[in-house]
C-alpha cells in the first residue's frame, strides 16, 4: 500500500531550527493550536489568528495567511481545537503570503491538511 503524494514529499517540522530550514517547502507542522496575537509595525493588535505553538518554544507558525480574513475558521471551530496538538500540512513561508509583508511570522499558506493528534 503506498502513502499519499502528500505525506512522501512533507518535511515534518517540530522545532523553530525546523521550520526555519523549511521555508518554501511543503511541510507538516507540528504542535498546540492556539491563538496567536498579531501585531502591526505601531505595536497595535492587529488580529488574534490560528498558529501551531511548537513544544520547544520559538515563533509561533500561522496557520493560514492573517492578510486573508475568509480563512480564519469559526469560533466554534476554532474553540474545539484549542489546546490540541495538531499536525498542520501546507507551504511553509517566512511570512503570511498575500501582501508585501512588514513581519516575519511563519506561516503555512495554502493549508493542504490540518489533524488533530492525540
Amino acid at each position: 500500500m503506498s502513502s499519499p503524494p502528500q505525506a512522501a514529499t512533507s518535511t515534518k517540522c517540530e522545532t523553530d531550527a525546523e521550520v526555519r530550514a523549511a521555508f518554501g517547502t511543503t511541510c507538516t507542522v507540528v504542535g498546540t493550536y492556539e491563538l496567536h496575537d498579531v501585531h502591526n509595525a505601531k505595536g497595535g493588535l492587529m488580529a488574534s489568528w490560528p498558529a501551531v505553538h511548537l513544544a520547544g518554544g520559538g515563533r509561533p507558525v500561522l496557520i493560514e495567511s492573517v492578510w486573508d480574513e475568509s480563512k480564519k475558521p469559526d469560533a466554534d471551530t476554532i474553540d474545539a481545537l484549542r489546546g490540541k496538538r495538531v499536525a498542520v500540512t501546507g507551504k511553509l513561508n517566512a511570512s503570511p503570503p498575500g501582501r508585501i509583508a512588514n513581519m516575519a511570522i511563519p506561516t503555512v499558506s495554502p493549508v493542504d491538511k490540518l489533524e488533530v493528534i492525540e
